[in-house]
């Protein structure tokens, strides 16, 4: 598996995995609508919103986002993003899989990838997730990689209507990790990237 910064390049292949949706039985999954409609609308939504991720990143908050590929295969994208990440050293992610693609266990080694590396690389050390009611995909990766409950808020999906989104917290000395190294390429142009200092 190999994660990558999306570029535009990859807008194309996103938008061939992600047609005609991402979530099984229509359940909420995302707070923004983005993966329902014609195929047109899918991958306009998937170009605007990387293309905000770039417009509003700044060291004090951002977003980066990850294409991941198995194979060379796109299978997915995995998020990260932080507010004030120099002085908290906390950060939250949220993705998304191909339908084909779930249920293969590349959900879990995904995060598991994400979290390994902010951790060790880029001195994170509380990481933050979360899934809507009855999202058990997502809840049963958080507790493979040893997250704990904290709490439950109220949200508004993507379907307008509030539903109750569970709270999951990591400690980065908690992190359950998979038998496979996490190689990082390019860590210090990212740390300065960040406004880290040198490893």
């Amino acid at each position: 598996m190999e994660l990558s910064p999306v570029r535009e390049s990859d807008y194309p292949e996103l938008a061939v995995i992600a047609d005609g949706g991402v979530r099984r039985h229509g359940k909420p999954a995302f707070l923004i609508n983005w993966d329902s409609g014609t195929r047109e609308e899918i991958a306009r939504s998937i170009a605007q919103y990387q293309w905000s991720t770039r417009a509003n990143f700044r060291v004090d908050e951002w977003t980066i986002e990850f294409i991941v590929r198995v194979d060379g295969r796109v299978v997915g994208v995995q998020g990260v993003s932080a507010k004030d990440f120099v002085r908290t050293r906390s950060v939250s992610t949220g993705s998304w899989l191909a339908l084909q693609e779930q249920g293969k266990g590349y959900g879990t080694q995904m995060r598991r990838a994400v979290v390994t590396a902010f951790a060790d690389h880029f001195d994170a050390s509380v990481f933050h997730s979360g899934y809507f009611e009855g999202n058990d995909a997502s809840r049963r990766v958080s507790e493979k990689l040893g997250y704990s409950p904290n709490g439950v808020k109220t949200i508004i999906a993507q379907d307008g209507l509030a539903h109750p989104e569970h709270q999951l917290i990591l400690a980065a000395s908690n992190i359950v990790r998979g038998p496979d190294p996490v190689e990082v390429a390019g860590a210090e142009e990212i740390r300065r990237f960040l406004g880290l200092a040198p490893a």
